[in-house]
């Protein structure tokens, strides 16, 4: 996905000047980019009235990760939140997600073929809930990218 779709699906968001700006800013070294938008900003708003922020990250112009951050509510355990999730997807219940060691009520993380999700349930009522996902192949280039700049910058001395 390019920033192009993205974009066409919040209407208004074309002429949002302020995502304009960010578009345009400066690519990172490697070829990522990061931004964001807010949904309720735009015409169909309403449709994502539980997202306080969406977050993306592109790699050469495709989006390399996305997070949807929510405003709640708060999960007694992260399998409801993954239950809620998961709901009308064809993704597996949370029982075959595996649990972030030492956040086993908060974090669990879903690795398929080329992708992975992470769902995290934390802060007050819920304010700090997010769902990660992420293209694997673009995050293992971009990782090669910076450990080929970082040998670079500094050869093995002899």
């Amino acid at each position: 996905m390019k920033v192009d779709e993205i974009l066409a699906v919040f209407p208004g968001s074309k002429d949002d000047a302020e995502l304009h700006s960010a578009l345009a800013a400066p690519r990172g070294p490697f070829g990522n980019f990061t931004f964001y938008m807010t949904p309720a900003k735009y015409a169909n708003g309403a449709e994502f009235k539980d997202v306080n922020r969406l977050t993306f990250t592109l790699l050469d112009e495709r989006v390399s990760s996305f997070t949807i951050n929510y405003a709640g509510p708060q999960w007694p355990h992260v399998d409801k939140f993954v239950e809620k999730f998961v709901a009308g997807k064809e993704l597996p219940g949370a029982d075959q997600w595996e649990a972030y060691a030492g956040m086993e009520t908060q974090m669990k993380t879903l690795t398929c073929s080329g992708f992975s999700i992470r769902v995290f349930n934390g802060g007050e009522n819920g304010t700090l809930n997010y769902v990660l996902m992420e293209d694997l192949a673009a995050d293992k280039t971009l990782k090669e990218r910076r450990k080929k700049a970082r040998e670079q910058a500094s050869p093995n001395q002899q």
